[in-house]
């Protein structure tokens, strides 16, 4: 059980961050490809509640994560803070059943790209998404590190990559859709850059 503490910023560099990084001393982490899951009841009653039930499947490993709202206790006011229980486990399609048998259904899939490094303390992630590339800073000093990478805390999104992606869909006219999700192709080569 951990504290997440997370500033996310939209339309970055990625090129442009990695020399930054770099020029920082900020240890690359590696790369990899994610399928993941949404998991909620009929009624939707967890994203009610502000909260994530998700299945992630990254490098053979399946994670379990069960995110929800706390207090923020002083922290800037465009970090998102949220109680983070995660654990591996060991499959990812049974525990899939599983938990349809509990009755929580998948209710969108999106695939994401990460990049992470580590840099002051805090962990920043360079995230391509199949609608933008984005950088999360996760730790709690997160203000101070993403000033040291030149973002203002206050230009900060509080808003999940799922709502990015309906913003994005109306934005540009694109009919609703819930999942976001690579084209095979483009998942196998990501999936085979993985580092």
């Amino acid at each position: 059980m951990s504290l997440e503490v997370e500033l996310k910023f939209c339309d970055v560099d990625h090129e442009h961050l990695r020399d930054v990084l770099a020029e920082h001393g900020a240890q690359r982490l590696g790369r990899y490809f994610e399928e993941n899951l949404v998991f909620d009841d009929e009624e939707r009653s967890l994203r009610a509640q502000g909260i994530l039930l998700r299945l992630r499947r990254r490098q053979g490993q399946a994670v379990l994560t069960v995110k929800h709202p706390v207090q923020r206790g002083g922290l800037s006011e465009n970090a998102k803070v949220r109680e983070e229980l995660e654990t591996t486990v060991g499959d990812f399609e049974v525990l899939r059943a599983g938990l349809e048998a509990l009755g929580y259904r998948h209710c969108f899939a999106y695939h994401k790209v990460r990049e992470k490094w580590a840099f002051a303390d805090c962990t920043v992630c360079l995230d391509l998404l199949p609608f933008g590339k984005f950088m999360e800073v996760e730790g709690g000093r997160a203000d101070e590190c993403a000033h040291k990478l030149g973002f203002d805390p206050a230009d900060a999104s509080t808003s999940s990559y799922h709502a990015l992606n309906r913003a994005f869909r109306t934005a540009n006219g694109l009919p609703e859709r819930e999942d976001f999700i690579f084209s095979d192709d483009e998942r196998q080569r990501f999936e085979d850059r993985a580092d």
